[in-house]
């Protein structure tokens, strides 16, 4: 936000009202529930399937989902994939010899909210072999989410049999798995939630998208993510959003680092086309790589409070006494003199004031030690929202001060 001089006799409305910036430190509500899973690149008879590159600190690697075999479990993967749901997860579960998993928690190790359970589809045929990508769930059959797993050895007691129903593989790596073992070589320890088997240091996945060999192969090999940037650009300037998401896809799946301009860019695209889990991911990665200079900041504040879910009801009472302001109008600076301007000021002065005692409030409940996951999910994610609109309620002020003055 612009900065001016103090209010002087000859300003009397004083300088741009300016909010809290958001918590970094607070991630957008994310929920899933708790896993108790008791977890070779061997053949297996398949048709060809969609392929998904995975980006990780420690390199690159490429699954081939079973789409014919496994298709509640392909589909469900492909949600998250196309949601950029994954991106800035982490491997929180290694074990040697056996598996490595990820899919449920960020860098923060917090976990996050997902969408409805899958059928288990155990009964495909596939087994839990060395290399094969497999569901993650929790005692329950039929429980499995975000979570997976990839098998670094063959592990036949994972597979169902007659009556038992066992963990649902739906893919494979076909290229990197050198990346799954290095991931599975490393140390583990207690950290965050979790007593053991968190590897150190912690691994996260950068980017994971679909795959089309045809697309990258029709590119200049030394310039493929220049030469992506300028379709994104190009598709920009036509405004075909949907062409935009499609060639950010192909640029994830590159693995190249994806810079604040390209995730704002992905973030607005998404929300365009009512795409709003895509759109928060991307200002999820947006906010963590972006300072407020950003020449899009501004705009990414306001934009996360359009795309951000609403809040579940059961926040209302489990907050309690903490009372969220009512937002005030803001007068158009373009009509309005300065009285209403003056009055305006005041309205959202207050309204900051207010909102700063509410959020204040909202961190004595998430500091709060007998919350549970989804409270305390619940609680954030409410927190974040209140950051959102201060920040959007003193831009807009702000802007209409500008044209206020502009008239002077």
């Amino acid at each position: 936000m612009h900065r001016r001089a103090p209010a002087t006799e000859r300003d009397p409305i004083g300088a741009p009202v300016r909010a809290a910036a958001p918590l970094r430190t607070k991630p957008a509500a994310q929920l899933v529930c708790a896993l108790s899973v008791t977890l070779g690149f061997a053949a297996q008879a398949r048709a060809q399937g969609s392929e998904v590159a995975i980006c990780t600190d420690l390199g690159a690697l490429t699954i081939e989902l079973n789409d014919e075999q496994a298709p509640l479990h392909a589909a469900n993967f492909l949600e998250y994939v196309d949601q950029g749901y994954y991106s800035g997860t982490v491997f929180h579960r290694v074990i040697a010899d056996f598996m490595i998993q990820g899919g449920g928690f960020d860098r923060r190790l917090d976990p996050k909210q997902t969408l409805a359970p899958v059928v288990n589809e155990s009964g495909n045929g596939l087994g839990n072999v060395r290399g094969s990508l497999a569901a993650a769930r929790t005692d329950d059959p039929n429980s499995a989410t975000a979570q997976y797993y990839i098998n670094v050895a063959d592990n036949d007691q994972l597979d169902g049999s007659a009556g038992r129903p066992g963990y649902t593989v739906f893919g494979q790596v076909t290229q990197g798995m050198e990346v799954v073992d290095a991931i599975a070589a490393l140390p583990t320890g207690g950290a965050g939630p979790f007593s053991s088997d968190v590897p150190e240091p912690l691994v996260s996945v950068t980017s994971m998208a679909r795959l089309d060999p045809e697309v990258q192969a029709s590119l200049p090999v030394d310039s493929r993510t220049i030469a992506i940037r300028e379709r994104i650009s190009d598709a920009l300037d036509g405004g075909n959003q949907l062409e935009v998401l499609d060639w950010l896809g192909h640029y994830r799946a590159t693995c190249a680092v994806v810079d604040p301009d390209l995730l704002f860019i992905e973030a607005s695209s998404a929300a365009a086309l009512l795409r709003a889990a895509r759109a928060q991911s991307a200002l999820d990665e947006y906010f963590l790589l972006a300072s407020e200079t950003h020449a899009d900041y501004a705009d990414a504040v306001a934009l996360y409070a359009t795309v951000a879910p609403d809040v579940e009801p059961t926040i209302a009472r489990m907050i309690g006494e903490c009372e969220s302001p009512t937002r005030p109008d803001i007068p158009d600076g373009a009509v309005a003199d300065m009285e209403a301007m003056i009055a305006g000021r005041d309205d959202v002065q207050a309204f900051i004031g207010a909102g700063d005692m509410y959020l204040a409030c909202l961190s004595q409940v998430i500091d709060a030690e007998d919350l549970s996951d989804e409270e305390h999910s619940l609680a954030v994610r409410e927190h974040n929202r209140m950051v959102a609109v201060m920040e959007q309620l003193a831009e807009e002020f702000n802007t209409a001060l500008r044209a206020y003055r502009d008239r002077q």
